[in-house]
């Protein structure tokens, strides 16, 4: 039967000892301890993961969520077997029924084994209501479709134009009070 040992030390010793646990409080991390194991043989040593390995697999996971990747083309991305969730930006999207041109970019949903279309360099499938409009006129849309259905023309424009009033209030045309029709008042 092996007798474990346990080591206390702020720093790994050079030689090891076999069956022995060591337990390290570094130098500047007075809050933690490293601890390193060895088997029957001291060189076959084992060791706990520590605030370094932790916060560089954190840097690495993070770093990985991040990529884009750029594909030429639909067929490029179909080829793709994702196993992970992850962006690719497609140059030429028009594969894709919804883009009409050029490229768009696409998030792979492990949970649902599809693409979502995330953007377009285009624009975006966005639908507008006019409630949601900003700036746009006090009328409801129905009212101006009724006065855009109640426009009309006149083949007449330029008379029409030339109907008036003067300062007395009297109608004119061309400026002028208009003529009667009768040439001659003797009767």
């Amino acid at each position: 039967m092996a007798v474990i040992k346990f080591n206390r030390a702020t720093a790994l010793p050079g030689t090891l000892e076999a069956n022995t646990i060591y337990l390290i409080a570094p130098p500047g991390k007075p809050n933690y301890t490293e601890m390193y194991v060895t088997g029957n043989s001291p060189s076959a040593i084992k060791r706990m993961i520590n605030e370094d390995d932790i916060n560089a697999m954190i840097t690495g996971a993070i770093a990985s969520a991040n990529e884009l990747t750029v594909l030429a083309d639909i067929t490029a991305r179909d080829a793709l077997t994702p196993t992970k969730t992850m962006y690719v930006y497609v140059q030429d999207a028009t594969g894709d029924a919804s883009v009409a041109a050029g490229g768009a970019t696409y998030l792979w949903n492990v949970a649902g084994s599809a693409w979502i279309k995330v953007s377009e360099a285009e624009n975006l499938d966005v639908v507008v209501t006019w409630s949601s409009l900003s700036g746009r006129p006090t009328s409801s849309a129905a009212n101006i479709d009724d006065a855009v259905a109640k426009a009309h023309t006149h083949s007449n424009k330029t008379q029409l134009d030339k109907i008036d009033q003067d300062a007395g209030g009297n109608f004119t045309y061309g400026g002028v009070l208009p003529h009667a029709g009768w040439d001659n008042t003797e009767w």
